[in-house]
């Protein structure tokens, strides 16, 4: 009877913990000002077809961009194994935010969602704000794998890649 309790308190603290855990977060965020109107930002960001022209990292394989729409796309980050996912379109917001949801697994195992974030600046300049907030029970392993040290770096060369497209 006292391995049964003791069994079963265990069994209580695992799901507790994984239950607080899958609040876990984090995010990677990178800026750029582009000296292109958010409309022309709008357009390269939204062009999937025309990303093997411009974007050293992502690969668009399918899927178009619009609201609740499934993107096929495949990261080739810097320090780590390219590989495919299929994320769903979370905002559409013409000229204002573009983002995607990517889930590993069922929802709140690891999830990550992409943010495209334009900024109208004067002069015809556009603020670009690259993030993405993850989160789930694997957030805190994950966080700390060297693909994730090495995300910023990769977020700055696509602004820079972005930038490069827009304003030509």
């Amino acid at each position: 009877m006292n391995r049964r309790r003791i069994a079963l308190a265990v069994v209580a603290v695992l799901v507790a913990g994984l239950a607080g855990s899958s609040f876990s977060s984090f995010e990677v965020r990178e800026e750029v000002v582009i000296d292109a109107p958010p409309e022309r930002v709008w357009a390269v960001i939204i062009d999937f077809p025309s990303y093997a022209e411009w974007n050293s990292q992502l690969a668009w394989l399918g899927g178009t961009a619009a609201p609740d729409a499934t993107l096929k796309l495949r990261l080739s980050a810097d320090g780590a194994e390219p590989y495919e996912f299929q994320p769903v379109v979370s905002h559409f917001e013409p000229n204002v935010r573009f983002a995607w949801l990517a889930r590993t697994g069922a929802p709140r195992v690891f999830d990550g969602e992409h943010f495209f974030e334009l900024e109208s600046l004067p002069g015809g300049k556009t603020r670009l704000v690259n993030r993405e907030h993850y989160s789930g029970l694997l957030a805190p392993i994950i966080q700390r794998q060297p693909m994730m040290q090495g995300a910023p770096k990769g977020f700055v060369k696509m602004n820079d890649e972005l930038k490069r497209r827009a304003e030509r």
